[in-house]
C-alpha cells in the first residue's frame, strides 16, 4: 500500500506543476492546470489498479518475460498510454507498457516493441565506437532542422555516457550519449540510456529517461532490465524466421539509417517538452524546494 501511494504521489507531482507553467494568461493557465491534472489523476488510478511490483516476471504478450526487479513496477497498456499522453508524452503505437520506481527515484523506461525487422549482427563485432560517435554526432546535426520545425530543441552529442555494448550470446545492446541542448551544459535537461533485445522478427525497446545529471547512476538499472528481457520459444534471435523481415545493420539502432527508425536520435528525446520539465522537477517537488528550482 505504501508503495502505491508514493507511486501516485510521485507521479502527480511530476506532472502538475508542469501542467501549472504552461504558457499562457494565469486564469487560463490556471484552468487548464486543473483540467490536465485531474485527467493524469485519473490515469494515476487506473495505473494503480493495474501495477505489478517487482520482483515479479511478467509477460510481454506471447513473445517475451521481463523480470521487474524489487524497487519498480510494471504498468501494462493502455493504462501505460494513457498516463504518458496525459503527462504530455507524444502517442506511441509500439509501447507495450512502462517501468516505473515504486520509491522516490526518478526514472522511467519505456518499452516498446516493433515488429518485421531482424538485425545482422556481423558487423558489431568489429565497430569502432569512435566511428560510431562522428556518426552519431553528424546524424544529429543533420536532424536538427526538423526538430526545429517541430519545435523541439536542437541537440548536439557530446561523448558517450554508455559506450555501445552488443551481447553477441544473448543478442543485447545498450548504449547513451551525452546529449544536451546545443550550447547548453551538459547535465541539464534529460538523459537517455537505450537499451534493445533482439529476436529473430523483431526486438524490444527499453528507454530509461532521467534528469541528465543523475542518468548515468541508472545504468545498472539499464542493464538488469535489458539481462531480465527474454524472448520465448519461436521469438528468439536464433530460431527460425517464419514471415518476411527487413533486414539491418544492429549500428542502425545507434546511428539512424532511416527517417523512420525511432530508435535513433532523430527521435532522440523520448518525450515533448512538457514531460522534460516535468522530469527536471521530480526532486525539487520531493524536497519541497519547486521555488528554489523555478527561479534558477
Amino acid at each position: 500500500m505504501f508503495a502505491s501511494y508514493v507511486f501516485a504521489r510521485h507521479l502527480l507531482a511530476i506532472a502538475t506543476v508542469a501542467f501549472l507553467l504552461l504558457p499562457g494568461p494565469a486564469s487560463a493557465q490556471e484552468d487548464e492546470g486543473a483540467r490536465k491534472a485531474q485527467v493524469l489523476q485519473q490515469a494515476v488510478e487506473a495505473m494503480q489498479k493495474v501495477l505489478q511490483p517487482g520482483p515479479a516476471v511478467t509477460a510481454l504478450g506471447d513473445r517475451a518475460t521481463l523480470k521487474v526487479p524489487q524497487g519498480a513496477g510494471f504498468v501494462r497498456q493502455p493504462e501505460a498510454g494513457v498516463w504518458a499522453s496525459a503527462s504530455g508524452y507524444p502517442g506511441d503505437p509500439n509501447l507495450v507498457g512502462m517501468l516505473v520506481p515504486t520509491s522516490e527515484q526518478n526514472w522511467v523506461v519505456f518499452i516498446d516493441y516493433r515488429s518485421g525487422v531482424r538485425f545482422d549482427d556481423d558487423e558489431a563485432r568489429n565497430w569502432n565506437a569512435e566511428d560510431l560517435l562522428a556518426r552519431l554526432k553528424a546524424a544529429t546535426e543533420e536532424g536538427n532542422p526538423a526538430r526545429e520545425k517541430r519545435g523541439e530543441p536542437q541537440l548536439e552529442v557530446r561523448d558517450w555516457l554508455v559506450r555501445p555494448r552488443y551481447d553477441e550470446g544473448q543478442h543485447t545492446l545498450i548504449w547513451g550519449a551525452n546529449t544536451p541542448e546545443k550550447g547548453g551544459e551538459a547535465d541539464e535537461g534529460t538523459g537517455n540510456i537505450h537499451g534493445y533485445v533482439l529476436g529473430n522478427e523483431g526486438y524490444f525497446e527499453l528507454t530509461l529517461v532521467s534528469p541528465a545529471a543523475e542518468v548515468a547512476s541508472h545504468v545498472p538499472i539499464a542493464q538488469s532490465l535489458v539481462a531480465g528481457l527474454q524472448f520465448t520459444a519461436g521469438h528468439r534471435y536464433q530460431d527460425a524466421v517464419n514471415g518476411q523481415a527487413e533486414v539491418r545493420p544492429v549500428t542502425s539502432l545507434i546511428t539512424p539509417t532511416s527517417p523512420d527508425l525511432r530508435a535513433t536520435v532523430l527521435a532522440y528525446l523520448k518525450a515533448n517538452w512538457l514531460w522534460l520539465l516535468a522530469v527536471l522537477l521530480v526532486l525539487a517537488i520531493l524536497a519541497g524546494s519547486a521555488l528554489r528550482a523555478l527561479r534558477r
